[in-house]
């Protein structure tokens, strides 16, 4: 089998969410971060045969780089990447108690409000934050106008980035923490909503992929008003 490029960008994501990925049978791949506060899952164009256990996910990634035409074969305890040039590479499976995944179905959504986002959004986002020290993405409903604006809260003086979004009768500002914003560039349907699970409650921003099998769930700030 030949991992995809576009595979390999989302599992470059996923590495940034949690070091360790648990591959189990079929197309679909999933992972959370220690606190459970980030999940994404995605369905893949390659079906792998077995399920397994990686510890040191960027580790697997930068042996698959070195030959980008790598043939990979799945063993019972380890997996085979064949190099163009003839050479092979043994990686070795983690013990399945090392990783955790999060559950395969994501939780019930009660939205609040729901917005879109470009892939050229995203990444201007992301450099906007490191630009002007932005620590937190909020999205803003006041006087009948949602805006969308990066800053630091804590400094009152801090630069800041603003983009209208629409409208809505509500009034909230929900946050979510640059440090948990680990979305791939595509554009998304955002939707702000409560997840709904075991322990009750919780406020997420759900990001849903336009045209593409692929979502995040994060939670957002405790210091969110809704």
């Amino acid at each position: 089998m030949k991992i995809s490029s576009e595979t390999v960008s989302l599992l470059q994501s996923f590495s940034q969410i949690s070091s360790n990925l648990l591959v189990k049978p079929g197309n679909k791949m999933a992972t959370k971060n220690a606190v459970n506060s980030i999940q994404a899952r995605a369905i893949v164009s390659e079906n792998f045969p077995a399920q397994f256990a990686i510890y040191d996910l960027n580790q697997l990634l930068s042996l698959i780089s070195v030959s980008s035409g790598a043939e990979i074969e799945f063993g019972d305890k380890s997996l085979l990447i064949k190099t163009e040039d003839g050479g092979e590479m043994e990686y070795f499976y983690a013990d399945e108690s090392l990783v955790s995944a999060p559950l395969e179905t994501p939780p019930e959504l009660e939205e609040m409000y729901s917005f879109t986002l470009e892939s050229n959004d995203i990444t201007s986002i992301t450099k906007i934050a490191g630009i002007v020290n932005a620590t937190m993405m909020s999205v803003t409903a006041e006087n009948g106008e949602v805006t969308l604006i990066l800053n630091d809260p804590r400094n009152p003086t801090s630069h800041s980035f603003r983009k209208k979004l629409g409208v809505s009768d509500m009034s909230f500002d929900v946050k979510l923490s640059i440090d948990s914003f680990k979305v791939i560039p595509k554009t998304y349907k955002v939707h702000i909503a409560n997840a709904i699970g075991r322990g009750g409650k919780v406020l997420v921003f759900f990001f849903e992929c336009e045209g593409c099998d692929l979502t995040y769930l994060i939670a957002a700030d405790a210091s969110s008003r809704i």
